[in-house]
């Protein structure tokens, strides 16, 4: 008994606690099995619902990735030209369904800032032919002439001189002319010799060589040599408008001495107007011959007016890298002028 009590006092407390307690060990063991099997299926129900979350997570971002890119390319269009990705726009500025599920170009508006200006044909300027001092003006800047009005007289001796050269060139061609004649005839009926025929022939023809330079001056000049000849020297030499229009930057006043070759003023025809705008090498693609402007002028706010690209020049300015378009004005106005500035917008396709 003694030794019995020795051994049970020496083991641990948990070993004693099970041996008190395997009496109930039939009943308990079961209820112990049942509930780690619960406990085991609980625990691999939520392994699964885990498992679960995850692959519809996945599921889910792969899904939202897909339709994000589909979403990306619906909203992107490619230019067909440039290889250039843009996105889409809606309305007319958009890409728009031909109803066979091709898509029209994309079309741009672009604003430019430029000037009102003339073609070259309608644009004069008034430069001497021959240097003089100015004896009298004739118009006002902003007057309207006619081609061949008198704008200014010119005073020069020389152009007196001139003329007188042309006068007697023409009287002695018309006597050599006919002492030629006479020769020609007499040496076809051998009364006269043939050394006279070619002095006579030589005089006429060097007399009438003086005669054509004379007149082509004169011409140069604006001068009639047919009214020359009827009515004797002018002592003023008229400067006469090349074409109708208005008069503007006239800088010649009274006595004031010209030299060959300078300006005295420009005369403008205003029944065409052009647009001078100013491009760049960026707007190039959008641009073409034919594209309509439509336009404001600088302190005509009110009004729009309307264009029709006719040229883009060739060559850029180094300075700035700007290019000049130009456009020619559907219907002008009579409050336009020279140099006036316009905001012009261009509807080109990209």
């Amino acid at each position: 008994m003694k030794k019995i009590l020795y051994t049970t006092i020496g083991l641990p407390i948990s070993l004693l606690t099970l041996i008190a307690c395997s009496g109930n060990s039939g009943e308990g063991n079961i209820k112990d099995t049942e509930n780690g099997q619960n406990i085991s299926a609980v625990t691999a129900m939520e392994d699964n619902k885990a498992n679960s979350e995850s692959q519809n997570t996945q599921s889910g971002n792969s899904m939202a990735e897909t339709m994000t890119e589909t979403m990306t390319e619906t909203m992107t269009e490619t230019d067909g030209n440039t290889g250039a990705t843009f996105p889409a726009e809606s309305g007319t500025d958009g890409i728009s369904d031909n109803g066979n599920g091709s898509s029209s170009h994309y079309k741009k508006t672009t604003t430019f800032n430029g000037i009102i200006t003339t073609p070259p044909r309608s644009h004069s300027t008034i430069t001497l032919t021959m240097g003089g001092a100015i004896e009298n003006i004739c118009v006002f800047p902003g007057d309207m002439v006619k081609k061949g009005q008198t704008i200014a007289t010119l005073k020069n001796p020389e152009f007196i001189q001139l003329q007188q050269e042309f006068l007697t060139a023409t009287a002695q061609v018309e006597y050599l002319e006919k002492e030629y004649n006479r020769q020609q005839n007499l040496a076809s009926h051998e009364a006269a010799s043939q050394k006279k025929l070619q002095q006579s022939k030589a005089e006429f023809l060097s007399e009438k060589s003086r005669l054509d330079a004379a007149k082509a001056q004169l011409t140069l000049l604006n001068v009639d040599t047919e009214n020359l000849k009827e009515k004797g020297l002018k002592t003023y030499l008229e400067i006469k408008a090349p074409i109708s229009g208005y008069v503007t930057d006239l800088q010649a006043n009274l006595g004031q001495y010209f030299d060959a070759g300078q300006p005295i003023c420009d005369i403008i025809n205003k029944s065409e107007a052009l647009l001078q705008l100013t491009a760049y090498e960026k707007d190039l693609a959008y641009i073409s011959v034919g594209n309509k402007v439509t336009f404001t002028v600088n302190g005509l706010e009110n009004k729009t007016f309307h264009a029709e690209i006719i040229a883009i020049d060739q060559m850029v300015n180094s300075e700035n890298r700007s290019i000049n378009v130009y456009a020619k004005v559907k219907s002008t106005d009579k409050l336009f002028r020279q140099g006036m500035y316009v905001s012009a917008k261009i509807d080109g396709n990209m």
